[in-house]
């Protein structure tokens, strides 16, 4: 189930905790603000924000993990990002744009909720909120010249061996993974023909096992990080730069 509501006392103490250790050049003023504004969601699973919802959000994790999602005209949908605490999610429906992906709880997730409008007015009034949504832009920007970048000169298995050490708590299970198999070629940039060849390989050259009806179990961790090496080559944008705020691991 989820929930969302003013913070009450407790919760609004959480809140300006978070909101300080987010934004901590944030003036006591622009704190007030933020925590007048925002609302506290909960939820256990399923979905937080549709793609297209109105009137439009911009969320910050507190605690658990999310997945930003896409989905085609045909109802397929894919998994393309895994985020934890300390994300701002929704920053593009601050120009008055809708949410371009759906986001859903992959475990419990607390956050806190404003209205796309209300924050954007808030950031127009305190520069220094201003100057940290334009780290973000710029890490943003960087992270995602680094996934071409590996899209580009790297293998399909290094990016999919680099994907399952990364995620490596919520896709291998011999139960049911957070994040099935057949969830693994869009995060991977990899097309699922291929996922299941490479799974293939690994599973006869005894790295892992492919566990029924989605699962997986890894075997020889060191060689599978020996198959994630080449991507070493690549260095992910500095995670303790300024608007970093790096997928969840």
């Amino acid at each position: 189930m989820s929930a969302a509501r003013p913070p009450n006392a407790r919760q609004g103490s959480i809140a300006s905790a978070a909101i300080r250790q987010t934004w901590p050049m944030a003036s006591e003023d622009t704190v007030v603000e933020l925590v007048r504004a925002c609302s506290v969601v909960e939820r256990a699973n399923g979905s937080i924000m549709a793609v297209g919802e109105r009137p439009s959000r911009v969320a910050l994790i507190l605690s658990g993990t999310i997945v930003s999602t896409w989905s085609a005209p045909d109802g397929r949908i894919v998994y393309v990002g895994l985020f934890g605490p300390g994300q701002l999610l929704g920053v593009t429906t601050l120009t008055g744009g809708a949410i371009v992906s759906g986001i859903d709880a992959l475990t419990t997730v607390t956050m806190l909720a404003w209205p796309s409008r209300e924050f954007r007015a808030i950031v127009n009034s305190y520069p220094a909120l201003a100057l940290d949504l334009l780290d973000r832009c710029v890490y943003a920007i960087q992270l995602v010249n680094h996934l071409v970048q590996l899209r580009t000169f790297t293998t399909a298995a290094s990016r999919l061996a680099g994907l399952l050490l990364q995620y490596e708590e919520f896709v291998f299970s011999t139960d049911a993974p957070l994040v099935a198999r057949g969830q693994l070629s869009a995060l991977a940039g990899v097309t699922p023909q291929m996922v299941s060849r490479i799974l293939r390989r690994w599973e006869a050259s005894g790295i892992l096992r492919r566990v029924a009806p989605s699962g997986l179990e890894l075997l020889d961790r060191n060689a599978l990080a020996a198959e994630a090496a080449p991507l070493d080559a690549f260095p992910a944008p500095d995670g303790t730069s300024p608007g970093s705020s790096p997928p969840e691991r």
